[in-house]
């Protein structure tokens, strides 16, 4: 039976009327009603929003702008759990509350997320603690690589890590419970070993870096720590008598979260999403019961009041058949303009660092809703706060002007002078939308743990790396190439694995990017 919109208010004032109990027990009841809408958004069977007819077309267009910026973190989480947990035919699919191991460092073929490094093997996968709470495993590392486990909400809030900058080296073991779970935990678990998510809806991430990629006994033992790592839910490894089973032995629960018809079409959103695939995957988000909100932010539920103008509300899907032409005109200005505005806020908090624009937890604020916006259109989930790194952008040459790869440029470091790391550092090329470029000797990036294997060129103590789209000419050169698109924009990326001081306030002088005269 179809629920129409206005029985909504009355059904949930209904259902608290007549239980006559606790605030807790109300919630639990009003949690279920939405777990109830879930459903009929996924049978399509939840009505259609309509905007308030009374706004005007530029009301309209700022409150796109708003939708934009509160949301965008939230949307690619969203989009992202859909490729990994539901569109079983992708490459990326796992399914919901498994980990799947990545053995093969990333390349240009892989598009479905922006920003990705070209030097750690990445294992992964979203979990739903509504389920209950989730274990997390890990060996012993004493190989001295870089490895770490991170977890993360839909706001890109990383609220748990471990790995050899946080926690050391030795096995480990950790329980991620949910906001509001309640229950009791299996004898042996320390008080430190047991971490509240700030959300139900979770990605978990591990980064193992690769020393030698040509090398396939260090491939070897990175895949070794790998397959000790267990990411699971504690119900599963339970029953295994406290033991986790292999991964082929995990059982693929296929997620049935609620969707849209173009929701395996945008799996690659820097290049593929429109305003109204937007405008969706944000009503999805605030229809989601397993993305829990914010409960200490003011400016989020005046947020959310002043969107519930657009039709982005609880209880209702937005359905863009439904706009008149001016309406969807204006909606879509503003998601450009919004684009535009987040971008260079994103831009202008980046912390100058000889020219390079440092992203740093200095001066982060998570109520700054168009600088969030911004990171997420950059490099989603970057790992806020910037402890296991942080990232510097390259977007010019010494001279300001954009990097194009029609031209030619160098990079020069002094040996006694390079970035100054406990773990790694690491310097990916990407073209303008944030993914590797494509090139005949597969090298996306170079790393301090390829210059310490002698990999290149190294002359008068300076390391000179050739950022071009042709193979150099010349043998030494072409050691040290980082190819580049042949023609738009390109950007550099570097990430400092265990920065320290000068790669947090900004101090470090890297060196400049200059272009080759043609």
């Amino acid at each position: 039976m179809t629920t129409t919109e206005s029985s909504i208010p009355a059904r949930i004032t209904s259902i608290r009327r007549n239980l006559r109990t606790s605030p807790l027990l109300q919630s639990l009841a009003l949690a279920a009603w939405c777990l109830v809408q879930g459903s009929l958004l996924e049978a399509g069977e939840a009505p259609a929003s309509q905007l308030d007819p009374a706004l005007a077309p530029d009301e309209i267009r700022q409150l796109s702008k708003q939708a934009f910026f509160w949301g965008m973190q939230q949307a690619g989480f969203y989009e992202l759990r859909y490729l990994f947990t539901q569109q079983d035919q992708a490459p990326t699919f796992r399914g919901l509350n498994r980990l799947q191991h990545g053995r093969q460092l990333f390349t240009a073929k892989q598009r479905f997320a922006t920003t990705p490094n070209a030097s750690t093997l990445y294992s992964g996968g979203f979990f739903d603690l509504r389920e209950g709470p989730v274990l997390v495993l890990s060996p012993q590392v004493k190989d001295g690589r870089y490895w770490s486990i991170q977890g993360m909400d839909q706001y890109a809030r990383w609220f748990f890590m471990s790995g050899s900058p946080f926690s050391g080296n030795e096995p480990q073991r950790y329980l991620i419970v949910g906001p509001d779970w309640d229950g009791i935990f299996p004898a042996g678990f320390s008080a430190t070993e047991i971490v509240r998510a700030p959300s139900n809806a979770i990605v978990m991430t591990l980064r193992l870096a690769v020393k030698d990629k040509h090398s396939a006994a260090d491939l070897a033992a990175a895949g070794k720590i790998m397959d000790g790592v267990a990411i699971l839910p504690l119900e599963l490894w339970l029953r295994h008598d406290r033991h986790a089973p292999p991964l082929e032995r995990q059982p693929i629960v296929k997620a049935s979260y609620a969707s849209f018809p173009r929701m395996a079409q945008i799996g690659d959103l820097a290049k593929s999403m429109t305003p109204m695939d937007y405008l969706q995957l944000v009503s999805l988000v605030l229809n989601d019961a397993s993305m829990t909100p914010r409960r200490d932010s003011q400016k989020e539920l005046e947020t959310l009041r002043s969107l519930e103008r657009l039709g982005l509300r609880r209880g209702v899907i937005f359905d863009p058949a439904r706009l008149s032409d001016s309406q969807r005109d204006a909606l879509e200005a503003g998601f450009l303009e919004a684009h535009q505005q987040a971008r260079q806020a994103f831009q202008a908090a980046l912390r100058d660092m000889n020219g390079w624009k440092l992203q740093t937890s200095l001066g982060y604020d998570d109520n700054d809703y168009v600088l969030r916006a911004g990171a997420a259109e950059i490099a989603w989930g970057s790992p806020v706060p910037y402890q296991s790194h942080t990232i510097a952008y390259g977007l010019q040459d010494a001279d300001g002007q954009p990097l194009d790869g029609r031209h030619r440029y160098t990079l020069t470091f002094d040996l006694d002078q390079l970035p100054p790391v406990t773990e790694f550092w690491e310097l990916p090329v990407y073209d303008d939308h944030g993914y590797f470029v494509d090139n005949p000797i597969d090298r996306y990036s170079a790393t301090s743990y390829m210059q310490r294997n002698g990999d290149f060129v190294v002359h008068d103590g300076k390391l000179t790396f050739y950022l071009q789209s042709a193979r150099p000419n010349d043998p030494e050169q072409a050691r040290n190439w980082l190819p580049t698109p042949s023609s738009g924009r390109f950007r550099l990326a570097p990430r400092f694995y265990g920065p320290t001081s000068a790669l947090i306030d900004g101090s470090y002088p890297m060196p400049k990017i200059v272009r080759v005269a043609d």
